[in-house]
């Protein structure tokens, strides 16, 4: 890395920080009121927020697809405070579901239930370039983007580490249910039921077709633009926001920033005390 992209890095990081700032400023003062029973759904972002966001109302309501977008049953809660939409947030009915990627100190922890969802940061960094490339168009090569990745983190959050740092504490709070990616995807069924009892939620037998189909990667991917407005802007050859809903993304990357992945993965398994029957199994080498 030149000395021009590391000034670059350096001035992103400072204006990130600003922008944490101002995010926690805004949460402070337009934060909806906390209710015992709100439902948060929490991850770095590329992580399974928009899959978690459809089982939950699936789950939670007769499963038609009229809605506008799924952000309009189950808001997205820095965005909404960002367009000063506290009052939308406060007058919606209970259960409450937020979609968040905030971290653990700068929500309510001890009130209401948290899901949080890991991915293996390999394809959250992937997921995450491809996401850059729809929006914006390609500005920047992915090796450029995951070293910025790894340095500073991505859009205005600190990096993928920082998150799982904040997060980890809280992995046997009793209104915590962390999950991975990889478990989501393999087992859909498990997950889902899994979240139905973790949020005391009754689900009906007859159901649960219903439920698993139209949380498929085939049915979401069908209705695309209930997932993501930008898709409409989309250009045309471009996957869309659903890109594969796979793992193993991480392949893509070069063999060098593999191996640094590797290490900081490794050097956070050791810091956490990473246990391989956890949910952070696939931070430890070897699974």
């Amino acid at each position: 890395m030149n000395l021009l992209d590391r000034a670059l890095l350096k001035l992103s990081s400072l204006l990130t920080g600003a922008g944490l700032r101002i995010r926690r400023s805004l949460l402070t003062r337009e934060a909806p009121r906390p209710r015992p029973d709100d439902i948060y759904i929490v991850s770095y972002p590329k992580s399974g927020t928009t899959l978690m966001q459809m089982i939950l109302y699936q789950l939670t309501t007769g499963g038609e697809m009229d809605f506008p977008h799924i952000n309009a049953v189950c808001p997205f809660l820095e965005l909404e405070i960002s367009k000063h939409n506290a009052g939308f947030l406060e007058a919606a009915a209970s259960p409450r579901c937020f979609k968040t990627h905030l971290l653990a100190r700068e929500l309510p922890i001890t009130t209401g239930r948290y899901i949080y969802i890991v991915r293996d940061v390999r394809d959250v960094v992937v997921s995450a370039y491809h996401h850059d490339l729809m929006v914006g168009g390609a500005h920047r090569s992915l090796e450029q983007f995951t070293e910025e990745f790894l340095e500073s983190g991505w859009l205005a959050y600190p990096t993928w580490f920082e998150h799982l740092d904040s997060w980890w504490p809280h992995r046997n709070d009793p209104n915590v249910l962390y999950l991975s990616f990889e478990d989501m995807t393999a087992n859909l069924e498990a997950t889902i039921r899994q979240v139905a009892r973790f949020c005391q939620i009754d689900v009906r037998e007859a159901d649960m077709p219903r439920i698993l189909e139209r949380c498929s990667f085939a049915f979401m991917k069908q209705h695309e633009a209930k997932f993501d407005p930008r898709l409409q802007n989309t250009p045309r050859g471009s996957q869309g926001f659903i890109r594969k809903g796979k793992t193993g993304s991480g392949s893509e990357l070069l063999p060098r920033h593999r191996e640094m992945f590797d290490e900081k993965l490794t050097a956070t398994a050791r810091k956490l005390g990473c246990n391989r029957g956890e949910p952070y199994r696939e931070l430890v080498s070897g699974g």
